[in-house]
């Protein structure tokens, strides 16, 4: 018999939101908000005002959407000074100063 694991087992670990400053080799999943400042066939590299970070994905992930000027997130799991890409999305539209605002009243209401 073929036992199915049960959907914790199975399930991604979250993406955690990290300033590229603050990216580890010890975390597991990140997200990060930024400037696409260089872009090539499989990788893009990021910038978000603390750091440039590369992000590289596999043959299969179009880039063609994305320009270097563009704002995108991408998530993905940290590897040897770069990031194993998994998703980039576009975040043109994203009001980024808002978000930051946003998630520091949450640290100062945590405190």
């Amino acid at each position: 018999m073929i036992r199915m694991p049960m959907d914790e087992e199975r399930r991604r670990a979250p993406a955690v939101y990290k300033k590229i400053e603050e990216v580890d080799e010890g975390d597991i999943r990140i997200s990060v908000i930024g400037t696409i400042v260089d872009k090539g066939e499989s990788r893009v590299a990021v910038d978000d005002g603390t750091g440039t970070l590369e992000v590289g994905f596999d043959l299969s992930k179009d880039l063609g959407n994305y320009e270097e000027g563009d704002l995108v997130r991408v998530v993905g799991r940290p590897s040897e000074g770069s990031v194993d890409g998994e998703a980039i999305q576009d975040f043109q539209k994203f009001n980024k100063d808002l978000y930051e605002k946003a998630l520091k009243k949450i640290e100062e209401v945590k405190e």
